[in-house]
């Protein structure tokens, strides 16, 4: 089992703020989303703090495709990069608070990189949390 790495609300903060900086070389997004699970927590922070409207992302895929390349797709961790390729082909911009450096897709915006292969626990996220997760319902 992978050794953990637990991450402050404080971290989350500057990562958030890492990403907006990079977002203002875009147009500003019309909708934000998240991924579940890891996603839905820092999307609600970005779009209160970028005053971005919140759209689930069920919502979000069924949009045209001129607002599609509008929204705003966050997840808290690009890890082995397959939900984020999966996301992409709908044209959004994403962004993670995280990458690691193995993950095969690098989201339009990161807030930092993560050189080693430690499981990472979130604030959001339970102490004892599994260092392997699959929690979405095929």
């Amino acid at each position: 089992m992978a050794e953990k790495k637990f991450y402050t609300w404080e971290w989350v903060d500057e990562q958030i703020d890492k990403i907006g900086e990079k977002l203002e070389a875009y147009d500003k997004p019309q909708f934000i989303t998240g991924v579940p699970r890891g996603g839905l927590v820092p999307a609600v922070l970005m779009s209160h703090k970028f005053d971005i409207p919140f759209i689930g992302l069920e919502a979000a895929k069924t949009l045209p495709g001129d607002l599609k390349k509008q929204v705003l797709v966050v997840d808290d961790i690009a890890d082995s990069g397959d939900t984020l390729a999966q996301i992409k082909r709908h044209n959004f911009i994403t962004a993670t608070l995280a990458r690691r450096d193995s993950s095969s897709f690098s989201p339009t915006l990161v807030g930092s990189d993560i050189g080693d292969e430690h499981w990472l626990v979130f604030p959001w996220e339970e102490k004892t949390s599994k260092a392997i997760q699959d929690y979405l319902v095929k």
